[in-house]
């Protein structure tokens, strides 16, 4: 093989070599902060679910419809704190 395309080989295995420490360092980051850190608020909760109104229910429906024209659905509906 020529110089040039050895050159270029190399750059590109660098490249992916980078991409791919850039990634798994990433990803464990991730997985530490979420495992020692967690958000609060999440995990069993011992608040009672809230009931929504049908009339309510109704009118989100109809406006994740109109928003979505017609591909969208409710799947949960929370109340914010």
């Amino acid at each position: 093989m020529s110089l040039p395309v050895q050159v270029f080989i190399l750059g590109l295995l660098t490249v992916f070599l980078v991409l791919l420490v850039v990634v798994g360092i990433g990803n464990a980051i991730i997985w530490f902060v979420n495992r020692y850190f967690p958000v609060a608020g999440e995990g069993p909760s011992t608040l009672k679910p809230t009931t929504v109104k049908a009339k309510h229910l109704a009118a989100i429906a109809a406006a994740v419809q109109t928003v979505t024209r017609g591909k969208g659905r409710v799947q949960k509906i929370e109340k914010l704190p």
